[in-house]
C-alpha cells in the first residue's frame, strides 16, 4: 500500500511538474515579440502606401492570446532552429526572402504543431490587418453588390 502512495505521489509530481513547465513556457518567451513582428511583416509587408502589420501592433495582439502562447513558443523555436540551420542567429536575423522561405518550410513541415502555428499566425494577423481602418480605406469597397448589382462596374468582377 505504501508503495502505491509513493508511485502515485511521484506520478502526480511528474505530471504536475510537466504541466507547470508547460505553463511556464506558455507564458511566452521574452524575445517573442520581435520574432512575431518579423513573421507578421513577412506575411503582411504592406507596400504601395500601406503600412506593414507590425506598425499596428498586431503581433502584440496575437502574443496576448492565451490559447496561442504555447504554439507561439514552439513555432518561434522552430523558426529559430530553421534560421540557425541556414547560418543566421535567429528568425529575426534572416532577410526577407529567408523569412519567407522559413515560413514556407514551416507550413510544409510535417512536424507536429508547426503548421497550425503558421496557419493561426496568418489567420489572426490577416484578419486584424484587413480590419484596420487605414487598410480598409485603401480599398475601393462600396458595399455588397446585391441587390442592385455592381454599381461601380459594367460587368461583375472576374
Amino acid at each position: 500500500m505504501q508503495r502505491r502512495n509513493v508511485v502515485a505521489l511521484l506520478g502526480a509530481l511528474l505530471l504536475g511538474g510537466g504541466s507547470m513547465l508547460r505553463r511556464a513556457l506558455a507564458l511566452g518567451p521574452k524575445g517573442a515579440a520581435p520574432s512575431l513582428a518579423a513573421g507578421a511583416d513577412t506575411l503582411f509587408p504592406g507596400g504601395d502606401g500601406l503600412p506593414a502589420a507590425s506598425t499596428f501592433g498586431l503581433h502584440e495582439r496575437v502574443l496576448a492570446m492565451a490559447d496561442l502562447r504555447l504554439s507561439i513558443h514552439e513555432g518561434i523555436a522552430w523558426l529559430d532552429r530553421h534560421a540557425a540551420s541556414r547560418g543566421a542567429a535567429d528568425f529575426v536575423a534572416l532577410d526577407e526572402p529567408g523569412r519567407l522561405a522559413a515560413l514556407d518550410a514551416a507550413f510544409a513541415s510535417a512536424e507536429n504543431g508547426i503548421r497550425p502555428f503558421v496557419f493561426a499566425l496568418r489567420q489572426h494577423i490577416g484578419t486584424a490587418y484587413y480590419a484596420e481602418p487605414a487598410i480598409k480605406k485603401a480599398f475601393a469597397y462600396t458595399g455588397p453588390p446585391q441587390p442592385e448589382g455592381f454599381a461601380d462596374f459594367q460587368e461583375r468582377p472576374s
